[in-house]
């Protein structure tokens, strides 16, 4: 991330595999060093799997969400997204 992370930009993603260890893996194999968490069995009663995966909520300074976006990002989506860094 390097000059988005100075300027604040954070990551975090919710994995839906089905078992911990494939989420792992996957994020191993794409060399992704940002935080992860599993949406096990527990969660995933209490927050169900959204449509359009993957989603993407950007969050002012505030804490509130500024935008989301469902389905695929393209360069030209995520450049428009550092609007809000």
């Amino acid at each position: 991330m390097g000059g988005a992370a100075r300027r604040g930009l954070r990551m975090l993603a919710l994995s839906i595999d089905r078992q911990s260890g494939d989420a792992l893996a996957y994020l191993r194999r794409k060399g992704y060093t940002f935080p992860a968490v599993w949406l096990g069995p527990d969660l995933a009663r209490a927050y169900p799997k959204p449509e359009g995966l993957p989603v993407t909520v950007v969050r002012g300074k505030d804490g509130r969400v500024a935008q989301a976006e469902k389905g695929q990002l393209f360069a030209e989506d995520v450049a428009e997204l550092a609007r809000w860094v």
